[in-house]
């Protein structure tokens, strides 16, 4: 249990990640530095930027690593009974999309409510999340977009971080694929490894492939990969961390720029999320360090967190950040008091998500994959 525990450890501090991306594209973009034309007066922001710190607030890199966990973990949901395999595939295979699409949907709903009656000024913050809060969202494209739209084209207008349900989804029935094929013939498991993220490159593009890839690799992890020396598990897990937040304009990272171009921070953030879990999944003593009681719980948080977050933002985050400025608080200490607030605020929202929705999702696809298949 400690892997599995280490792997909601993992998967926690990957949701932080992802709020701290987005906190940093609404109040700091240069961070990320997307937009050439954006620039900086602060010689902070543009240390870390160059840096090679950036990981903790490498959403990218925290979405990779969720997909190779979700190949990994359900591998071992799957394999770790020989013998039921197959029952095992079979209900996971009717679970997996009322799972997801409960809580999604959820949050689709309170974000256009939300959306209804609160109005929070958004001028002061980066276009990127006026962008969002400043969309008009109805209630047939919130359900759409919960029900359908997200999950099987990637739309998500309505809650832009549910792009990677489409990837959850299908990297999950292609991971089931693949361990049918491994119960079935060992070399169908080898040859549907290689040609289903071919195909899905030639369908849907690159992103997609590194989202199948993914899946892929922690199914390999789980099943192949050789424990680690502690050492060794160190330097591939600091290494990770360095990929984890390559940015093309950052001058720590020229030396990939060099070789993959514009890649550089796709590929860095797919590889930085692979080591990243492979190192601390594949070494007893790392995994054990990450085996803590606050991590494990923030990971059993961490899909609510990720659903939440963005309408926390703007409901909590946004008037706090507003007020400290309109009463002449500095921007940066405006944003720092505002972000513990609303991160706060996220995760004792979260908690009660969780409880009542995420739990309830779980209840409904074991009951309904027990009628289905008695």
């Amino acid at each position: 249990m400690v892997k599995l525990n280490s792997a909601e450890s993992i998967r926690g501090l990957a949701c932080l990640a992802v709020v701290f991306s987005h906190l940093s594209l609404s109040f700091f973009p240069y961070l990320h530095h997307f937009d050439a034309t954006e620039s900086t007066d602060s010689a902070l922001l543009y240390f870390i930027h160059h840096s090679p710190f950036a990981f903790w607030y490498s959403g990218t890199a925290a979405v990779f690593l969720f997909f190779v966990l979700s190949g990994f973990v359900l591998s071992y949901a799957i394999l770790r009974k020989p013998d039921q395999i197959k029952p095992k595939i079979k209900s996971m295979l009717i679970k997996r999309y009322p799972r997801l699409a409960i809580p999604a949907v959820v949050s689709c709903l309170l974000i256009w409510l939300i959306f209804q009656v609160v109005y929070v000024d958004s001028s002061q913050a980066n276009g990127w999340l006026q962008a969002y809060v400043t969309q008009e969202i109805s209630l047939q494209h919130a359900l759409y977009e919960g029900l359908i739209g997200s999950f099987f084209f990637a739309e998500s207008d309505t809650n832009w971080v549910l792009w990677t349900m489409h990837i959850e989804l299908f990297g999950s029935l292609v991971l089931f694929l693949l361990l049918y094929l491994y119960r079935v013939k060992r070399m169908l498991f080898f040859i549907g490894s290689l040609v289903l993220p071919a195909l899905a490159f030639y369908l849907k593009g690159e992103g997609f492939f590194l989202g199948i890839s993914s899946f892929v690799i922690g199914v390999y992890v789980y099943l192949y990969a050789k424990t680690l020396p502690y050492a060794a598990a160190i330097l591939l897990f600091l290494f990770g961390l360095y990929l984890a937040g390559a940015h093309n304009s950052s001058w720590s990272y020229q030396w990939i720029y060099a070789l993959l171009g514009e890649r550089t921070y796709e590929y860095g953030n797919f590889f930085g999320g692979v080591f990243i879990v492979y190192s601390i999944l594949m070494s007893p003593k790392l995994s054990k360090q990450f085996d803590h009681q606050v991590l494990v719980w923030l990971g059993k948080l961490s899909f609510s967190i990720y659903l939440l977050h963005l309408i926390v933002l703007y409901v909590i985050g946004l008037p706090i950040f507003n007020y400290l400025l309109s009463v002449g608080v500095d921007y940066a200490y405006a944003v720092i008091v505002a972000s513990i607030g609303f991160i706060g605020f996220t995760l004792w929202v979260s908690e009660y998500f969780s409880r009542w929705v995420d739990q309830f999702s779980i209840r409904v696809s074991q009951r309904l994959a027990s009628k289905i298949l008695d």
